[in-house]
């Protein structure tokens, strides 16, 4: 955890290194790669990030779906669904990636990460392979 005076130093930036396939209903996305973890709020084990200290974060994410799949998923804080977005190439032989950017007041030990939304007509295949094809990160604002 981050003491109080050194909440200034609380940001995280994680990406895949390898494909996730036939992820499940409300499964989490684990980003196996941490590039950085300052104050230590990302898991790579529950693909959460736990905020250290409470304030004003920003989160942004990349998700990629590979030749004729696709990938419906959240972003969640607690229990509470932020945004829901569709990473789409069910039809087509081509990649189909989405972003987002989420501001969001959290309070010491809030949760946020990403997770499949449901599992209507996608395979669930979240793309990983080369550097930050699919990404996840965030810092505290202020």
């Amino acid at each position: 955890m981050v003491p109080q005076g050194e909440h200034s130093h609380v940001a995280f930036q994680v990406h895949l290194s390898n494909n996730l396939q036939n992820l499940g209903l409300h499964q989490a996305i684990l980003f196996d790669s941490v590039l950085l973890n300052e104050g230590g709020g990302y898991s790579v084990h529950s693909g959460e990030f736990v905020a250290p200290v409470s304030g004003l974060y920003i989160f942004s994410w990349t998700i990629s779906a590979g030749d004729r799949t696709c990938t419906k998923y959240d972003i969640v804080k607690n229990s509470a669904v932020l945004m829901y977005f569709t990473s789409d190439a069910y039809d087509h032989d081509d990649w189909d990636s989405s972003s987002g950017t989420v501001v969001t007041r959290m309070n010491s030990g809030d949760r946020v990460w990403l997770r499949i939304a449901d599992m209507l007509t996608c395979s669930h295949w979240v793309f990983g392979i080369g550097l930050g094809t699919s990404s996840f990160s965030g810092f505290l604002l202020h």
